[in-house]
């Protein structure tokens, strides 16, 4: 069945009514705004910090099979087959389950034993990170994977750590992964940081179980990004990374329809936006302190590039990239016939088409006497960087717009914007406002960005080079008798009853579509 005509069917199996149109929550844009995420499905509530295993000698099946987790705990309510909206009523760091790895002799490398990201396959999903008391929720150790559609992620905080032992054939775990059979997709909000390889990503084609696939319609927007973990602690291997979206095998797999907007990404060696898709836009971004190739756009990926900014920091003046730009522009090796070990550009057969609008390089300092050009491309895989650009590379007008049009600032418009909101920034409190929520580790990449200063010389091995994690404010949840999600002030000021779970799923009159629950998470003020 058609993607878009299951999608309309479903909205009427979900709610009795269709607004598959409006956006997943007010002030949704991009390719994915108009998810439908969990509305008018159950509430479910995360009272608990602990993974436990079900059974003392927990497997991988165990920690899939939705019936055996434990209520009450992240992983179970995210694993629920049927359409959700998790609420916290708790704050603190959720340690999840780390991978358990062994050493082969036989093959000289390390196995991975169990493997313990949560990979969601049931749809119709919304997480209202935005709900958890004062501190907030941090998920540490391991990382989430998103196989299906319509799933809306609000206001979390992901910092893995370092995870040991490191070795050559394999990074784990996968923080945040985007993969096969994605679509109606929005991140937002959120905050990555020491993360082993990218902090987000979409992959698509062939994956670890044998299936293919693609991703679209994505929004990945008003995140920050940064501070990833060096592979090793002398900076080889894998680098420490914010976002890429790539593919492996078919090109045919390759996500498209992909929005990255208003996000922060800070102190990364390279793929802060990397673009191996067929179609992106990569719009009001900043981009702080890299090492080398800060954004790739690779293959034939149609892309818009619209107000963004890329600052150059410390780490960014000490190395090559200061004199070579933000935005790097390859063709896709496979058009040369070339080999690509590093698979760095290998993206969709073809060349790039580019929209450019009002985005700047601001270098290091004063330093800079010469004017740096943002842009930098290569004509095959072993020549060195032109600033030269072929014509035909060029697109003079942007791509229709999908989904909802992202409203679009100057680069210098947006720089304030986004430093003010980037990340998980915000709660809700017991009257449905909004209130400052952002944590020491974020406000310190918001300071380097503004100082144009970094605590250390190179990026981190481990999180304890940079502090840590910050000691964890416990706050109070707001009440709510009959857990529904909705405070029972909220409830009472919207002349509903406390004590009547039912109407949270209910829609809201002349709200635009919106339940109950919808306006109290997305901070809409009493009648």
């Amino acid at each position: 069945m058609n993607r878009g005509i299951f999608r309309l069917l479903s909205c009427y199996l979900l709610a009795g009514y269709v607004q598959a149109s409006i956006p997943a929550f007010p002030g949704a844009e991009g390719d994915g705004a108009t998810s439908l995420g969990g509305r008018a499905g159950k509430v479910l509530i995360v009272d608990r910090l602990d993974d436990p295993c079900p059974t003392q000698a927990c497997t991988t099946e165990d920690l899939a099979d939705p019936h055996k987790l434990i209520p009450g705990t992240l992983r179970w309510a995210l694993m629920q087959p049927y359409p959700r909206t998790v609420v916290f009523r708790v704050s603190g760091i959720i340690e999840l389950l780390a991978d358990q790895t062994q050493w082969n002799e036989k093959t000289k490398q390390v196995d991975i034993q169990r493997l313990a990201n949560i990979r969601i396959k049931s749809s119709y999903l919304t997480v209202a990170g935005q709900t958890a008391p004062a501190g907030g929720v941090t998920i540490k150790n391991n990382g989430i994977t998103i196989l299906t559609h319509d799933v809306v992620m609000r206001y979390l905080r992901f910092r893995t750590g370092r995870q040991l032992p490191v070795f050559a054939g394999q990074q784990t775990p996968e923080t945040f992964m985007i993969a096969n059979h994605a679509s109606a997709v929005i991140i937002d909000h959120c905050s990555f940081s020491w993360t082993p390889a990218e902090g987000l990503s979409i992959y698509t084609g062939e994956l670890w179980d044998g299936s293919k696939g693609t991703a679209t319609d994505i929004s990945i927007s008003w995140n920050l990004l940064g501070e990833g973990l060096v592979r090793h602690a002398d900076g080889r291997g894998h680098p420490s990374s914010a976002f890429m979206a790539g593919y492996d095998g078919d090109p045919s797999y390759a996500a498209d329809r992909v929005s990255l907007h208003h996000n922060l990404f800070v102190h990364t060696q390279k793929r802060n936006g990397d673009f191996l898709t067929q179609r992106g836009q990569f719009i009001n971004n900043l981009i702080y302190n890299w090492q080398w190739l800060p954004t790739v756009l690779a293959g034939a990926v149609q892309a818009d590039v619209i107000g963004n900014t890329w600052k150059a920091g410390p780490i960014t003046q000490a190395d090559y990239d200061q004199r070579r730009g933000g935005l790097h522009l390859v063709p896709a090796a496979r058009l040369q016939k070339q080999p690509d070990p590093e698979g760095w550009w290998d993206g969709v057969p073809g060349e790039p088409s580019v929209y450019l609008k009002d985005n700047r390089y601001l270098p290091m300092g004063a330093g800079s006497k010469e004017p740096i050009n943002l842009l930098c491309s290569y004509a095959s895989r072993t020549a060195a960087c032109s600033k030269q650009i072929p014509m035909h590379w060029w697109r003079l007008k942007a791509l229709n717009p999908n989904a909802i049009p992202i409203t679009t600032q100057t680069a210098v418009e947006a720089e304030r914007l986004v430093l003010e909101q980037a990340g998980a920034n915000q709660r809700i409190n017991s009257l449905g406002h909004w209130v400052n929520n952002r944590d020491s580790v974020d406000q310190r990449y918001v300071d380097d960005y503004r100082s144009g200063t970094y605590l250390n010389k190179a990026f981190p091995f481990a999180e304890a080079e940079v502090g840590g994690f910050p000691t964890q404010i416990e706050g109070e949840p707001y009440p709510d008798a009959d857990r529904d999600g909705i405070s029972d002030r909220w409830e009472q000021l919207q002349g509903l009853n406390p004590a009547d779970a039912g109407d949270a799923s209910k829609q809201a009159p002349n709200k635009g579509g919106y339940t109950w629950l919808e306006l109290f998470i997305n901070g809409s003020q009493p009648l």
